[in-house]
């Protein structure tokens, strides 16, 4: 009986160690995986600030570094990266109708894929945030057809379309 507990204890404890070093290089992985994409995006904004003029000392100042192997570095791994510069996608689905009516038209648009066309008087509330209050009706005359547009805007302060109408407006304020 003696012998068995004691084995058990030593699986047991054969069995931590052997986790703990899968865990570990599981942790290792996916920590240099997340710090590889934040680099990319360190990368490509130290690009864009080069692209745009900025000197390599200001580009140094602004990483916290003195080291230019640094951003020449960065440059080299995004020698092949060129900034978009254009129209903004989101002026086709949103129209400012006056400076305080948004119209909004959605054709298969986000994650659930709504259609359809809205106007809603957009109020700015103190903390920042916006609150958009519909013109339009939910439900047609006959209650036969909603219009998503109005339910996933209208008093809404959160979610997929809240967030980018909001993004859209604040970028023209």
């Amino acid at each position: 009986m003696k012998n068995a507990r004691l084995s058990a204890v030593s699986k047991a404890k054969q069995t931590y160690v052997s986790m703990k070093a899968t865990l570990e290089q599981r942790l290792r992985e996916q920590m240099f995986s997340e710090l590889s994409a934040i680099q990319t995006q360190v990368d490509i904004a130290v690009r864009y600030a080069y692209d745009a003029g900025e000197k390599k000392s200001d580009i140094l100042r602004a990483l916290g570094t003195k080291n230019y192997n640094t951003v020449n570095e960065s440059l080299e791994r995004t020698s092949g990266v060129v900034e978009v510069v254009g129209d903004d996608p989101y002026d086709q689905i949103f129209t400012m109708a006056d400076s305080e009516t948004v119209v909004v038209s959605y054709e298969n648009h986000g994650p659930s894929k709504y259609s359809g066309e809205a106007s809603f008087t957009v109020k700015q509330l103190d903390d920042g945030s916006y609150l958009f209050l519909s013109l339009d009706p939910l439900w047609s005359e006959d209650f036969r057809t909603r219009n998503d547009v109005v339910a996933v805007l209208d008093g809404k302060q959160d979610g997929f379309y809240y967030e980018e109408l909001s993004e859209w407006i604040s970028a023209r304020a």
